[in-house]
């Protein structure tokens, strides 16, 4: 690779790191300025493919593609979340050379997370790295750490948010606010420069209270379904002390802004590695450690029980059990418009799950290779297909997005999909996908560029999806377009991103994604006046083509000569690096 000199070079390779030679898993990005003292230095990493750029999290009961505001389409988990499990059982297991007079590792006692000697250990290898990086030194001696932290706290920076019922919420974190506070506004509030906050829940003054260092692992409201779908009053509250993966679930009351002791009939799980799912007002499915053969050997639950309200959490009836080899078992009910879906999976590997879903009372097993997503759209099943997939006569290559009526699909039937996105060639991948009331959203990567499939449901037409517009970002930037409230409109959430371009959050409506208002933006850290990016391509010596971003430093084309350049690339997870 010979980038242009005075450049700064992002390249991604578009082939799976399983079929990829060594010399094509590594990337760049490379920076240049014009010539100045001390030299650029220069710093590269390895990077994946962007195959599975789509992240899953858990929020209200659904999985789904998220971005930093509004609500996306959901995907069950798959093997990402086998993965995250793989990757924190393989952590647990590292071992040393040295080992006690009994066999066990020298650092054994790292298992006790807060004892004195583990606090003491923590301590010592934090000296130790902070003496390494910054000498003999403190870092706020550093200039760049003044600029580094002044960006962290800036209060400018647009807020992640939610929109629940009434109201956005929004986890904000500050010097203020360190473990930080659960806080909401109205809508129109939110749209003004500076919104009235209104605090729901401080976990400061929680942790202090309670003497837990707690740490914020999220809401998970209830969901009355059809007809009362701004009712958003009950919620949990996942807290983790110390931010371990063992978390407390509690029962919070929005309006109350308090939580329901158990006393009082308020749903709660004590701390461990749990599952939990809204059925109804009064009924949850949890998975929790209820003894022998309820967990996994990575430490998950592999069993389902039925929990009532008023009951004791021992008491609750098992529905659902996985495997004893499996890594995590677990299951979710939800509604997704007008349908109401019972789904269970269980991670049989790290990238291979087995879903079954509730058929006319009955749970039958989804019927699709173990390394496909697989979620839902209103009466929809929407499968995403990681490999090669020949079924019913019809071939879908890696990377298509198909979609089919749940009703028909789970009785077996097979004669129609519709095929929402297929790869033009191994240089386009499917980066998830997201909702609004009347329309779904599938993001896509194209040669490094966002391009976004916006297709129209209409449940009462023979055809029931109808593509009606695409959308390409432009000028080297990321894209995304995310359902304000997916179940009853089709106002959506615009983020964008880029090189030389401070993040933005602007509002739309589906379909016309290039018709947007400007409601947030984050603060310019520089002045980018004569600065320039643009997408390149490099040859590899096997002939595969390269593509990367170069961006150009003020007067870099005037000088006419080499300058210093930072290459910079990652590689891992198949997380893709997108401009920004």
């Amino acid at each position: 690779l010979t980038p242009q000199p005075g450049a700064l070079v992002h390249c991604k390779t578009f082939t799976t790191c399983s079929r990829a030679p060594t010399a094509l898993r590594l990337a760049f990005r490379a920076v240049a300025t014009v010539p100045r003292s001390p030299p650029v230095t220069h710093a590269v990493r390895s990077t994946g493919s962007p195959t599975a750029t789509s992240r899953l999290s858990l929020s209200n009961n659904k999985h789904h593609r998220t971005s930093s505001s509004g609500t996306n389409h959901r995907f069950l988990p798959s093997s990402s979340s086998a993965s995250r499990a793989h990757t924190r059982a393989a952590s647990a297991t590292m071992s040393t050379e040295a080992s006690n007079v009994d066999g066990t590792p020298a650092d054994v006692f790292l298992e006790d997370l807060r004892s004195d000697e583990s606090m003491a250990w923590v301590t010592a290898e934090n000296a130790r790295a902070l003496a390494s990086i910054v000498g003999p030194g403190k870092p706020e001696d550093d200039p760049m750490y003044g600029r580094l932290r002044a960006i962290y706290d800036d209060k400018k920076k647009i807020p992640g948010i939610r929109l629940r019922g009434d109201f956005v919420y929004n986890f904000w974190q500050d010097e203020d606010h360190v473990k930080g506070i659960w806080r909401r506004t109205s809508m129109e509030d939110f749209k003004r420069e500076e919104p009235e906050w209104e605090t729901v829940l401080d976990v400061d003054a929680l942790a202090k209270d309670e003497g837990k260092s707690w740490v914020w692992k999220g809401p998970n409201f209830l969901d009355y379904g059809p007809g009362q779908e701004k009712r958003k009053d009950r919620c949990v509250i996942k807290l983790s002390d110390g931010g371990t993966d063992a978390c407390s679930v509690r029962e919070f009351d929005v309006v109350t802004k308090a939580f329901i002791a158990p006393e009082d009939g308020g749903f709660a799980l004590p701390e461990s590695k749990n599952n939990f799912s809204w059925v109804d007002r009064d009924t949850v499915w949890v998975g929790f450690d209820f003894g022998e053969g309820t967990m996994s050997p990575s430490g998950y639950p592999l069993t389902v029980r039925e929990w009532k309200r008023g009951t004791k959490l021992e008491d609750s009836a098992e529905i659902w059990r996985g495997e004893p080899t499996d890594v995590v078992a677990s299951g979710m009910a939800y509604w997704d418009k007008s349908t109401y879906y019972k789904v269970w999976y269980r991670a049989a590997t790290f990238y291979d799950t087995v879903h079954f879903a509730e058929h006319k009372g009955e749970m039958v097993k989804v019927d699709i290779p173990t390394d496909f997503s697989f979620g839902t759209y209103s009466d929809h099943v929407v499968i995403h297909c990681k490999s090669d997939w020949e079924v019913a006569g019809q071939t879908f290559v890696s990377g298509t997005v198909v979609v089919h009526p749940q009703d028909t699909f789970l009785a077996g039937s097979r004669d129609q999909f519709t095929v929402l996105y297929t790869p033009k060639d191994d240089r386009c991948t499917y980066g998830g996908s997201s909702e609004t009331k009347d329309y779904m959203l599938i993001h896509t990567l194209e040669n490094m560029v966002t391009v976004v499939y916006v297709w129209k449901y209409d449940p009462s037409n023979d055809v029931k999806f109808t593509l009606v517009k695409t959308f390409t970002a432009e000028n080297c930037q990321s894209f995304s377009a995310s359902g304000v409230d997916s179940a009853l409109s089709n106002d959506l959430f615009v983020t964008t991103d880029g090189f030389l371009n401070p993040v933005t959050l602007s509002t739309a409506t589906a379909p016309d994604l290039e018709v947007s208002t400007l409601l947030k933006t984050n603060t310019q850290w520089f002045d980018p006046a004569g600065m320039s990016v643009s997408l390149q391509e490099a040859t590899s010596d096997d002939g595969t083509k390269v593509p990367y971003f170069l961006i150009k430093g003020t007067g870099v084309e005037e000088g006419g000569k080499p300058v210093p350049t930072v290459l910079y690339g990652y590689g891992g997870v198949l997380i893709s690096m997108t401009p920004g």
